[in-house]
């Protein structure tokens, strides 16, 4: 199946920036809502380099964040053990790793319980400033945190350059060199790596099964070039009919991420 037709963005007229990021959004909903009907979408991506929208759908919209929550887990352990400190428990360095490396829930259960659960995400949200996002109802339930499409880029840019120099190399290594196939056999390669190949990213996907929906969700930092810096923040989350597989649905993820490659001129 072709791709839709992409209208480029481009950050000459402010409002022409934000009738393309529209636009560009609808496209990618469009796709994913073709390969997975009745999907509610959420989007932001974003140019960190000039702060310019490149998509958005939604952006303030709560959905389910799945295991896009460890990296919200993943700065509260680094937080409270300094990597770069003589004192540091490598156990701890080596634990983060894992779980995002393999996006192991056994970790993420051990560090969320010694950690204080649901203050986990108290902690960050205002740490980082996450309006959107809040603990689960269910304070065993990790994957039940709910964030926007908004806040998802407000942790990417905290990661990216506000946390201490040892806790993002340790979190960003983690990202850049995510498994294919997860810990509980999951291919973790749908949305961004799936859809934008030869293009280096650092990702947390995130994939959920409840009775009445699915939530999959596909978020990163990407560079559009190789040997740029990772440039562009992409966050695609998604609640899907419960009756969509694993398979189908993390398709539409990719179906969706894929009209970026038009966007940001990957296909010349």
């Amino acid at each position: 199946m072709a791709p839709p037709t992409v209208v480029p963005v481009t950050t000459s007229s402010p409002g022409l920036l934000i009738d393309s990021a529209t636009a560009v959004a609808g496209q990618m909903q469009s796709a994913i809502d073709l390969a997975a009907p009745g999907s509610q979408v959420g989007i932001e991506v974003v140019d960190t380099s000039t702060g310019a929208e490149l998509a958005s759908l939604d952006p303030d919209q709560q959905f389910y964040t799945a295991s896009v929550v460890k990296l919200l887990i993943a700065l509260d352990a680094m937080e409270r053990h300094d990597p770069a400190s003589p004192q540091a428990d490598p156990e701890v360095t080596q634990q983060v790793r894992d779980m995002l490396t393999a996006s192991d829930d056994g970790i993420a259960d051990e560090l969320w319980v010694a950690d204080g659960g649901v203050d986990i995400v108290t902690r960050m949200a205002q740490q980082i400033g996450l309006p959107g996002t809040v603990p689960p109802d269910d304070p065993g339930q990790w994957g039940e945190t709910r964030t926007t499409p908004r806040d998802v880029v407000a942790i990417y840019r905290y990661i990216d350059s506000t946390a201490p120099e040892a806790e993002r190399q340790v979190i960003m290594d983690a990202l850049e060199h995510v498994n294919e196939i997860s810990a509980d056999g999951t291919d973790q390669f749908f949305g961004i790596p799936a859809a934008l190949p030869g293009v280096a990213w650092a990702v947390k996907p995130g994939w959920m099964a409840l009775n009445s929906s699915t939530t999959l969700n596909s978020t990163g930092l990407i560079a559009a070039r190789p040997g740029e810096p990772l440039r562009y923040i992409v966050v695609v989350l998604t609640s899907q009919p419960a009756d969509i597989g694993w398979n189908a649905g993390g398709a539409a993820l990719t179906s969706g991420v894929s009209v970026l490659r038009t966007v940001l001129g990957l296909d010349r």
